[in-house]
């Protein structure tokens, strides 16, 4: 028989899936108590502070995990394959929940006047996919200020096509996003010798 997560992993858990489904303002304290199954007081010994303060430990976990799988996949491909990789988890995710199921990083984003932690805590997790995607692309071969725009535009093109996909229903935005990164910034682009600052550029990857 499988033994049960620890109180507090199952509280952080039933509030990632909650937060991912509903948003921070779509549930209450009882539906999470009941989802986890765990008594009011046993969350209280974990949470002093309430709701606000498990949303801000549930983003940071979540946060964990996503940052493993787009380790994990930066260590086997280059940063452009490397993305497509981590899209590749989120696409299947959509469809696996029916687009029910979104980023709970862009849930806890969106409620900053409520729960500015957890908010704060989305924003760090955000900042640390942007720079492990730069440090990423500078071993490639990018120019250190090339590398963190890119690697911003990434970060933000992922989680835009996580909100447009659930809105649309489809995965498109998703294979748009690829399609483009492959094309600009992938090892196959087209070098860009148009001059930068007075002088020549073999190749660039941003336009």
């Amino acid at each position: 028989m499988a033994q049960r997560p620890p109180v507090r992993d199952r509280l952080v858990i039933s509030a990632i899936e909650l937060l991912r489904g509903r948003g921070a303002d779509g549930f209450g304290m009882s539906e999470l108590l009941e989802t986890s199954g765990v008594a009011r007081r046993s969350m209280y010994q974990h949470f002093p502070d309430g709701k606000a303060q498990l949303l801000e430990a549930a983003v940071r976990a979540a946060g964990r995990h996503i940052q493993g799988e787009l380790d994990a996949a930066l260590e086997d491909h280059s940063p452009v394959e490397a993305l497509a990789v981590w899209i590749t988890g989120w696409s299947e995710t959509l469809i696996e929940s029916d687009f029910r199921l979104g980023c709970p990083l862009a849930a806890a984003a969106q409620a900053g006047t409520d729960y500015p932690d957890a908010a704060r805590a989305a924003a760090d997790v955000l900042q640390g996919f942007i720079l492990r995607l730069t440090d990423a692309l500078i071993s490639d071969g990018f120019a250190p200020d090339d590398a963190v725009r890119t690697a911003g535009l990434l970060v933000s093109g992922v989680q835009g096509a996580i909100v447009t996909s659930r809105c649309l229903r489809s995965t498109a935005p998703f294979d748009d996003l690829l399609s483009h990164a492959r094309s600009v910034w992938g090892r196959d682009r087209a070098p860009d010798t148009r001059p930068a600052h007075g002088a020549p550029r073999t190749s660039s990857p941003l336009p």
